[in-house]
Formats: C-alpha cells, structure tokens, sequence
C-alpha cells in the first residue's frame, strides 16, 4: 500500500480526481474504469464531471460500478443512477460508457450469468483502474465478511448485505484484481486502523492487499 494523506476531502478529491484525469489523458485508445458508489466518492465523479467539461480530447471511456443494488436507477441507493447525476455534464456530451450491472431479471442470482457475458464482451481486457471505498467491517464492493468473493470463475456474482439482506450484484474479486491500479478511498481514524489490522483478521480487504498485482493507492483525509 501506498498512502497519500489529505488534510481534507476536498484536497483528495481534487488530487484523486486529477490523476484520473491524467489516465483518461494518456490512454488514447480508451480507459475503464471500476467506481464504487455510496456518498463518499460522489465529490470525486463531480470534480471529474467538471475537468472532462474543460478539455478537448473524446477518448472513449467505460465505466462499470463495483457492484449495485438490484433497484432501479431512480432509486436513491443506485450506483449507476449516481454516476448518471454526479457526471451528467460529460454523459451529455458522450464522453463515457457505462456498463450497467443490472438486467430485467427478477434476481442478481438469476442475472449472473447473462451479466457476466456483458462483463466479457464490453470488459475484455484489464481496468484501467478500480475507485474501491471499504465499510467499516472491511467489506468492498459487495464483498462481505464471511461470504464468498466469487462464483466459479465469473466475473461477477449475486450478493446480500448482511444486516439490511438487500440483493445486489457485485464485480468478483479476480474482476477488480485485473486492473492496472488500485484507488482505495478511505477517511477517518477508524477505517484507517480497519484496512491496518485487515490482514490479521482476514477482512475482505484482506484478500485484495494480499493478491493485488499492482500498488494499492490509499486516498485518506481524517
């Protein structure tokens, strides 16, 4: 891992929100990306909203949610329905692709298998970069303690929230593993001693500091 510290949110957004920037830039043939959703990385996909408004290079970006509630895009909890508001400006204009995690299917387990084929045919090759966020219980993605991480050898699988037993979809782990950096988005005290003491109390974490092909980019602010 390789920590860069902020004083605050806002300057992490806007180093965190640069570099992304800097990938689109320097990767004409096209970039992918893996985001998580939730209101913490919201002001980062803002900020990007903005800085992709400002340029004028059309490099074909894709972007895929780590994983998503089985809801639909109106609904508040929806990742892609985030992306969708927090980067309207650029989705005006075209300047990415989203995947979507979802299909009319009834269930996430009913859907896996149709969405891991979308996942192979518009997804082929490695992420350009995964944005991970990490719950205070060490989950990412939808990756929760004590359940599996993936499902044969699919690039994704059903999952349920522990507590609220929501359904959802979620990317496997060898999914965000194939990726050529690794954006963890972390702040406070008490995530931070979380993603330290992972690997000693086996978190889902865990397996990505563990297996990770690449430096892991830790973005923290207090």
């Amino acid at each position: 891992m390789k920590y860069h510290t902020f004083e605050n949110f806002t300057a992490l957004t806007e180093a965190l929100s640069q570099q992304w920037l800097d990938v689109i830039q320097t990767t004409p043939d096209g970039s992918s990306f893996a985001l998580a959703g939730g209101s913490t990385p919201a002001p980062v996909y803002q900020r990007l909203d903005q800085l992709l408004s400002n340029i004028d290079a059309h490099n074909p970006i894709k972007l895929v949610a780590t994983d998503e509630r089985w809801v639909p895009d109106q609904d508040t909890q929806s990742n892609e329905g985030l992306f969708r508001r927090c980067l309207s400006g650029s989705a005006a204009d075209k300047r990415w692709q989203l995947v979507s995690l979802k299909n009319a299917s009834s269930t996430p387990e009913v859907a896996t298998e149709a969405i891991n084929v979308r996942l192979n045919e518009q997804l082929p090759q490695a992420f350009s970069a995964v944005l991970l966020g990490m719950g205070a219980d060490g989950h990412i993605a939808s990756l929760f303690p004590g359940a599996p991480t993936q499902h044969d050898d699919l690039a994704c699988l059903a999952a349920v929230h522990p507590q609220t037993r929501q359904s959802r979809m979620s990317l496997s782990l060898p999914r965000l593993l194939n990726t050529k950096r690794i954006w963890l988005v972390i702040t406070g005290a008490e995530k931070r001693q979380v993603l330290e003491q992972a690997i000693e109390n086996n978190l889902p974490v865990a397996s990505l500091l563990r297996e990770a092909g690449c430096t892991i980019d830790v973005f923290w602010c207090p």
